[in-house]
């Protein structure tokens, strides 16, 4: 009889499943083929002594066991449906028939299931060599998905490896995590605390996650795959993954991803579709993870190759002694203000000119110069706001750049001439010349920049004729 009759035979008694499994051994069984999805995962199923549904297996040829209810169970290994009966045909085969969306007929009587499981034993086709090549480019083609990864940082190449895996494996949920314990991807509904910071995850007070404490979840399973892979078909049978409920999870796969960005992948089916990982899946996501490695290094090179020339664009615009910007960093500042002023923004411009810089190398050695520019470079840091740029030109010049021409921002730069009070700096004390200038729609920045400095050599020079007091010397261009 074909296969394609045995099946209409089937479907007439509610049954959209079959799937015939024979004795390897005492306690080991595999499938060898069926009708549904006892046809795909043919050669993809073994059921082994650590399975305690083999224990509720009929143990007399020709006994049924019929189960059923509301809602989809393990039947045995990663088969789940709602209705279900397990026949054993013989002593050395065993026939399940199920449906995953619904119980089966009360009015489909033992007797036909028993002949429908023979009808299925007798003319079932085993695994093919077709069948074999199939699933050997099912995992080539998964594993070709994971290496065209688009160029990007780690955690885009983390969570492109997490898409292929859900579409590859069907799952709902998948997870992956760093050699760092975090959570750089994930795929599917999962509410996940997802860390975008550098640093792990804390080991005190993590974030939970609709009332799952994802990272003590994801411990546990990166411990439990130890080096290679974990598999449970039915998270209720481990009370330690009872949080997974909490996510409608059903089986769980967790996979060591290779050094050496290390971490874990994990994969989760829920019950929107109840169901376990086969062999075939097992081993493709072995196949997963190790071309994950490679794409996932890559990534982490090329985020440290961007992060130091990052660090390096940084370093080449700070001045070393003070810590602010240097000439460069102003130049730059200068460049991108410029081009604000020409649609209509305002800036305040200060420079400052240290007095007393010379005499206090002179009298004091270099070393209480350099702490006498330090000290300076910090009254402008504490008197600057956060969007200020200020910069050390060279020698004893400062500037400020303000991007704001408000009275506020003129009473902030008049508030710190005040903090660079006195004739002179001495070791104690730090004295500036200051000027500044608004940039606008009716003074460029470039304009504002020399009126500035004429303003701060003006303040210079009322500053040496003694008639400053004892007060910094600040001028401000019109």
């Amino acid at each position: 009889m074909p296969v394609r009759a045995v099946a209409e035979i089937a479907a007439r008694r509610g049954v959209v499943d079959a799937l015939v499994f024979r004795r390897l051994s005492p306690s080991v069984w595999v499938h060898v083929g069926g009708i549904g999805r006892g046809r795909s995962w043919a050669g993809v199923v073994e059921v082994s002594a650590d399975d305690p549904l083999l224990r509720t297996l009929p143990e007399q040829p020709g006994q049924v066991r019929r189960t059923g209810g509301s809602r989809s169970e393990r039947i045995l290994g990663p088969y789940w449906a709602v209705g279900a009966a397990r026949v054993r045909v013989d002593d050395d085969v065993l026939v399940v028939l199920g449906n995953p969306s619904g119980p089966l007929p009360a009015t489909v009587t033992d007797h036909r299931l028993r002949r429908l499981a023979e009808l299925v034993d007798a003319h079932v086709t085993e695994v093919t060599p077709a069948k074999r090549l199939a699933d050997e480019l099912e995992i080539l083609h998964a594993v070709r998905a994971v290496t065209t990864a688009p160029a990007g940082d780690l955690r885009a190449a983390l969570e492109h490896v997490a898409r292929v895996a859900a579409t590859a494996l069907s799952c709902e949920i998948v997870l992956v995590r760093d050699g760092a314990g975090r959570t750089l991807a994930r795929s599917g509904p999962a509410p996940v605390a997802d860390s975008r910071s550098p640093a792990p995850e804390p080991p005190a007070g993590r974030p939970t996650a609709g009332g799952v404490d994802a990272a003590a979840v994801l411990d546990l399973l990166q411990q439990r795959c130890a080096d290679d892979l974990w598999c449970v078909q039915d998270v209720r049978l481990d009370p330690a993954l009872a949080p997974l409920l909490q996510w409608q999870a059903r089986s769980v796969l967790a996979v060591r991803m290779p050094a050496p960005v290390g971490g874990v992948l994990v994969a989760l089916h829920t019950e929107a579709a109840p169901r376990g990982f086969t062999a075939l899946c097992q081993e493709l996501s072995r196949h997963l993870v190790d071309a994950a490695g490679v794409v996932a290094q890559t990534a982490a090179l090329r985020d440290e190759l961007h992060a130091a020339a990052l660090e390096h664009a940084h370093a080449a615009r700070i001045d070393p002694l003070t810590g602010l910007g240097n000439r460069r960093a102003w130049d730059e500042a200068l460049d991108a203000a410029h081009r604000r002023v020409l649609d209509g923004a305002e800036y305040l411009v200060a420079t400052l000119d240290l007095d007393g810089l010379k005499a206090v190398n002179d009298c004091y050695g270099h070393a209480a110069g350099d702490d006498l520019l330090r000290r300076a470079a910090e009254v402008l840091r504490s008197a600057a706001g956060s969007d200020d740029v200020c910069a050390r030109l060279g020698g004893d010049e400062f500037a400020v750049l303000v991007a704001d021409a408000s009275a506020e921002a003129h009473r902030r730069v008049y508030a710190l001439t005040s903090r660079l009070g006195g004739r002179v700096s001495t070791q104690g004390s730090v004295a500036a010349s200051v000027g500044s200038a608004t940039a606008g729609p009716r003074n460029s920045l470039a304009d504002a920049v020399r009126q500035a400095d004429a303003a701060m050599y003006a303040a210079k020079r009322i500053r040496r004729s003694g008639r400053a007091g004892t007060s910094a010397s600040w001028a401000a261009a019109s």
